[in-house]
This record gives structure tokens, C-alpha cells and sequence, in this order.
């Protein structure tokens, strides 16, 4: 068992991991793909199949997830599509006019079911670059990709990689939780040598949602907040200066009640290395920094920090 102990900005730096390895992750986006190569194998777009607004019409009336295909394979996010059907219906091309913008699934589900709809996307996505209308509307890095005549099918072994590569957004919106699993497990495994429970929730006292906290977020004696970035993003300062204000107001409640209550950070990811001053505020700012290097390290500070009353083993 390591010791708790507070690592240092280098020792964290040599440390940090650049990716994520997770066969979870890597299942579930291939189980998303190979759904979605299923799908495309209908005649009206697979491999040296002339795509037409007929064939396409077709498509999405036989097929429930016809469009997550067509838009994989135009390059069109689904929001960016979204959108361009608000537009629509802002304009009045879509009968019915304006409240809430529909999700790609209401708009996936009434081009499967009502005709006049179907037939509305299917000119969308195979000739809306050539709509004259929609070019004083559509930025032209849009509405290009609304050409899925150009498309002609493709294998399924480039559609695979092509239809990965556009889902990695999709894995990264799911890292979190993954990372928070790996670190539950080790919660896990303290809990059942010692009986010192955690769970995740609302801490009153510092108005804010733990990601993880041990015993419990009522009564945390061990506040551990995780991010795990590949990439970078503009969030990343804003989420150190709410961790910094976590800790702050650990640090006040501490010294107004004696307590030792803990604030362990855990931050790892190629995305954090590319912004260095944010990654060393984040390891300053705590009581404790973990990453997936310095995990087993978890085990010392709930033994250290949690009051021995909460043990039942």
C-alpha cells in the first residue's frame, strides 16, 4: 500500500497517462458501428449502389436508423443537421412552425413513419447543396456536405474506419464515467476489506455534486473529484477554478469544525498535458492528486482521513 502523501507538480507530469485504454469503451463504440454497417448494407447505398432521393426515401422507410448512416457517411454532425431542420421550420419549408427544436431521434422517427417528411430529408441529404434557398441561409462548410448524390456507397472496411473515427466523440462523452468506474472499484475493494462504504451526490455543505465520496456525500471525510482529458477544451480552466473553489471551501470547513476532511483530486490525460499551467494548478490545489499512476495510493488517504467509526470490518 503506498503511503498518502501529496505528489509533486513533476512527479505527476512524468506520471500522467496520454490515452485511455478501456475494452469497455472499445466494445461499446464497435457494437455502435457494427449496428451501423448493418444498417448500410441496404441496396439503396451500399458499396457501387447510385444514390438517388428515391433510393434514399426507401432507405429511411425501411430502416429506423437509416439517417445515423446518411449523416455518418455525408460528415454531417447530428446536431449541425438538427439545426438545419429548425431552419426549415423557421422558414416554413417544414409545416407547423417553430416551438421547441426536435432531437435527431424525432426527426429520425418521422422520416422512418410519415411520407411527406421522408421525402422532404431525402431531397435534403442528397440535393440540398444545390438548394438556392438554403445558400442564403447555410454557411457553404454546411451545406457542401448535404451531397449524399456524390456519395456512391463505400465498402464496409472504410466505412469502419470512418464511421470510428466519427464516434470518437462519442467515446470521449463517455470516458467519464469509465474513469469514475475504475476508481469505484478500488473504493470497492477498500469497502470490503474494511467495511468504509462511498457513493456518489450532493454535499450540502459545499453545494456542490461529488463524483465520489467516502463514507457517504452526506457525510464525506474523502471529496474526490475526477477528469480525465484526451483532448483539450476551453472547459478545462473553468473546471480548475470550481475544483479551487471546492477546496477552498473544504479547507474553511475544515478549520472552522477541526476536522480532516480531504479533498484528492484526480486528473490524468494527454488533454491536461497540453495545458500545463491548468495541470499544475490542479495538482496544487488539493490536499491530495491522483492519477491512474498513483491510484493505489486511494487506500492510505481513506484510512488516514475516515474516522474510525465508519469501519464495520
Amino acid at each position: 500500500m503506498m503511503d498518502a502523501r501529496k505528489i509533486s507538480f513533476q512527479e505527476a507530469w512524468d506520471s500522467a497517462a496520454v490515452f485511455f485504454l478501456s475494452d469497455e469503451l472499445e466494445t461499446d463504440v464497435r457494437a455502435v458501428v457494427d449496428s451501423l454497417l448493418s444498417v448500410a448494407n441496404h441496396p439503396s447505398v451500399a458499396k457501387g449502389a447510385i444514390i438517388d432521393v428515391s433510393g434514399v426515401c426507401k432507405f429511411l422507410a425501411d430502416e429506423r436508423n437509416a439517417l445515423d448512416v446518411i449523416l455518418k457517411d455525408i460528415g454531417l454532425p447530428s446536431e449541425r443537421f438538427q439545426r438545419i431542420v429548425t431552419l426549415l421550420r423557421k422558414l416554413g419549408r417544414i409545416p407547423g412552425g417553430l416551438d421547441v427544436e426536435w432531437h435527431i431521434e424525432r426527426i429520425k422517427r418521422k422520416a422512418h413513419q410519415e411520407p411527406e417528411f421522408r421525402q422532404l430529408i431525402a431531397e435534403l441529404v442528397v440535393d440540398g447543396s444545390r438548394d438556392d434557398m438554403l445558400a442564403k441561409h447555410i454557411p457553404r462548410y454546411y451545406l457542401d456536405t448535404l451531397d449524399y448524390r456524390a456519395f456512391q456507397g463505400s465498402t464496409q472496411e472504410a466505412r469502419r474506419v470512418r464511421y470510428e473515427s466519427l464516434l470518437a466523440g462519442t467515446r470521449c462523452g463517455r470516458m467519464g464515467y469509465v474513469v469514475e468506474a475504475r476508481i469505484g472499484d478500488r473504493l470497492s475493494d477498500i469497502e470490503e476489506r474494511y467495511g468504509i462504504g462511498y457513493g456518489s451526490g450532493r454535499w450540502d455543505v459545499a453545494e456542490t455534486n461529488i463524483d465520489l465520496a467516502v463514507p457517504t456525500p452526506q457525510d464525506p471525510w474523502v471529496i474526490i473529484m475526477s477528469s480525465f482529458q484526451e483532448t483539450t477544451s476551453s472547459g478545462q480552466t473553468n473546471k480548475i477554478r470550481d475544483m479551487h473553489a471546492l477546496y477552498d471551501r473544504i479547507r474553511h470547513f475544515n478549520s472552522r469544525n477541526r476536522q480532516d476532511r480531504a479533498f484528492v483530486h484526480f486528473v490524468d490525460g494527454g488533454g491536461w498535458l497540453a495545458r500545463k499551467a491548468d495541470f499544475e494548478r490542479a495538482v496544487d490545489q488539493c490536499d491530495y492528486f491522483l492519477n491512474f499512476a498513483h491510484l493505489d495510493m486511494l487506500e492510505a488517504i481513506v484510512l488516514k482521513h475516515v474516522p474510525t467509526q465508519f469501519r464495520t470490518k
